[in-house]
């Protein structure tokens, strides 16, 4: 449903007779649908003024995907491969958006991540990581994209954890070297280099690098 559809400010939805002809559903259809939404977050109902399309909730997609995962009707191949799909994507819009505080931002989480090395610290190292990624789909500011990285995110995240602490272990390490440069943090640059500079197909090209690195060190399958 696009803004052309909403009668009114802030989202106000149409009456239910005038929705429902627009949509072609009969009334009684249309609100089991709104109360649907309305039970997901999507739309609030304010006595005596109307429906309102809300913000989706990101819960509600981080809810799917670990239920589907859980009870085997999506695999966790399907999901991984999804994520870099979608980043590939994504990545270009950021690359064309980025403004030099994004970029700092996006640095400073691979700082974190090189902190996190030296300490030997996988959680601080995992949190850095997603947040590196999460600031990509922050730059390209696109609410649809958010709802899915969130739910896909959200899905992998305790197996990504466990990635990332056999990735360390099977790094070789410099003895002493400080901060310790892993391979699986260093990749995130060539991605900020990218944005840094507006390269739409480096961007893209960077993050298939970084799933590349990131499948060769932890045996992950790309499909």
């Amino acid at each position: 449903m696009t803004q052309a559809t909403i009668d009114g400010s802030a989202g106000r939805l149409p009456t239910e007779r005038e929705l429902g002809a627009r949509l072609g559903v009969s009334r009684g259809a249309l609100r089991e649908r709104l109360a649907t939404l309305q039970a997901m977050g999507m739309v609030r109902r304010r006595q005596g003024s109307g429906t309102y399309i809300e913000a989706p909730d990101p819960a509600f997609a981080m809810l799917y995907f670990d239920l589907a995962v859980r009870f085997g009707q999506i695999s966790t191949d399907e999901l991984e491969r999804a994520r870099e799909m979608l980043e590939m994507a994504v990545v270009r819009s950021a690359a064309e958006r980025a403004t030099d505080q994004d970029v700092r931002g996006l640095r400073a989480q691979i700082d974190e991540m090189y902190a996190a090395s030296s300490a030997d610290d996988v959680e601080r190292g995992d949190n850095a990581d997603y947040e590196f990624h999460r600031q990509i789909y922050r730059i390209a500011d696109n609410p649809v994209l958010d709802l899915l990285t969130d739910g896909l995110s959200s899905a992998l995240r305790g197996l990504l954890h466990d990635r990332r602490r056999s990735a360390w272990q099977a790094e070789d390490l410099e003895a002493g070297k400080t901060p310790r440069r892993r391979e699986t943090d260093a990749v995130h640059e060539g991605i900020a280099d990218a944005v840094a500079a507006h390269d739409p197909d480096a961007a893209v090209l960077a993050v298939r690098r970084h799933y590349e690195v990131w499948r060769g060190i932890t045996g992950a399958t790309s499909d």
